[in-house]
């Protein structure tokens, strides 16, 4: 029995939880009961998903959003860095600690949970950009 055909749950930000105007695209994790969402705090956590469709569009802080799963086939968009690096069309892009991505640079323990799909040809940060979810990111292992 099918119970939902795409990957994305509608979640609230925990009760009193701050910061969260300019969400759109920022990666998050399900709470340990899986009712509410929160962003991601550190470059080397292991998100759940992305956040799209917020309460709180243009900045106004609001109750919550659709987290897309990371095992969402479809083409999302992400948050870049405010310096994202040089980013072409299938660059690997990394989780940040503001749960924003950038150019991936090959580092050990560098979490990879996008690819690119399209040039950011004029280097911009801090907006939304098309890319693919990794079905299952990991850390980068160090290299021999």
């Amino acid at each position: 029995m099918i119970i939902k055909q795409t990957p994305v749950l509608r979640r609230d930000w925990p009760a009193g939880t701050t910061g969260t105007d300019k969400s759109e695209g920022k990666f998050a994790k399900l709470s340990a009961d899986g009712k509410t969402m929160s962003l991601v705090t550190s470059a080397t956590d292991i998100p759940d998903g992305v956040v799209s469709n917020t309460d709180g569009r243009d900045g106004a802080v609001g109750n919550g959003g659709d987290l897309i799963l990371q095992s969402h086939p479809g083409i999302v968009q992400a948050r870049l860095n405010e310096t994202p690096g040089t980013i072409e069309t299938g660059t690997d892009l990394a989780l940040c600690a503001d749960a924003t991505v950038k150019a991936a640079t090959g580092a050990a323990g560098e979490v990879v949970v996008a690819r690119s799909l399209a040039p950011n040809t004029s280097g911009q940060g801090d907006c939304l950009h098309e890319v693919i979810l990794v079905a299952r990111p990991a850390a980068t292992a160090a290299k021999a």
